[in-house]
């Protein structure tokens, strides 16, 4: 397996290291797609799926999909991913940006108000470890 933080350390330049110490640490389900991620994934309506960002960033996608049962929190969650709130941030490639922003319509317009019932019982499930 690629050691995917090391290669990003080794290329990173000193305004990225500064960034990397306010980032929280890596854990092991980063590079990958979670259970509840291809889930999610697979719920989504075909052109709503953001196959870039989930093959690219796992733990972006793996972070709106744990959110995805509360609208408000994905919200929350996209806004942060597509506003600059801290300066100096170079952001997402543009194809990523167009699924995210994608995403981001479809969370604000696109669901039915029905939507969020099967998330919110599969998370309870996976907390409560049913």
């Amino acid at each position: 397996m690629i050691d995917l933080m090391g290669w990003l350390s080794s290329e990173s330049s000193p305004e990225d290291a500064r960034w990397q110490e306010q980032r929280r640490p890596p854990r092991h389900n980063d590079e990958s797609l979670t259970g509840t991620a291809r889930i999610w994934l697979r719920r989504l309506p075909a052109g709503q799926r953001p196959l870039k960002l989930c093959t690219r960033y796992p733990r972006v996608a793996n972070l709106l999909a744990w959110n995805w049962h509360d609208p408000a929190a994905t919200e929350r969650a996209l806004e942060d991913l597509l506003v600059d709130h801290r300066g100096g941030r170079r952001g997402f490639p543009r194809p990523i940006e167009l699924e995210l922003r994608r995403l981001r319509d479809f969370n604000d317009h696109g669901r039915a108000d029905g939507d969020t019932g099967w998330w919110t019982a599969l998370r309870r499930n996976l907390t409560q470890g049913a």
